[in-house]
């Protein structure tokens, strides 16, 4: 279980930046949090935004990374 776990963090923090993908899979119009980041960067220039929401893949990630913790994952990393 602690292997499946180390494994999922691996393949969850690569998803939640991903912007690329989700656009030639869903076409231009789709609305991932990656893509939203993207856009209010590049094309509308809100950068405040952007940063703001960029916070929210982050959050998840120490959340999900913190639960693994406690489950023992890494201990079988050392």
């Amino acid at each position: 279980m602690p292997g499946i776990i180390a494994g999922s963090i691996f393949t969850f923090a690569l998803t939640l930046g991903d912007f690329i993908s989700p656009i030639l899979v869903g076409g231009a119009h789709s609305q991932f949090i990656g893509n939203v980041i993207y856009d209010n960067i590049g094309t509308a220039n809100n950068l405040p935004f952007a940063a703001a929401l960029s916070l929210v893949p982050i959050a998840i990630m120490v959340i999900y990374i913190t639960a693994a913790r406690f489950m023992g994952a890494f201990e079988e990393i050392s």
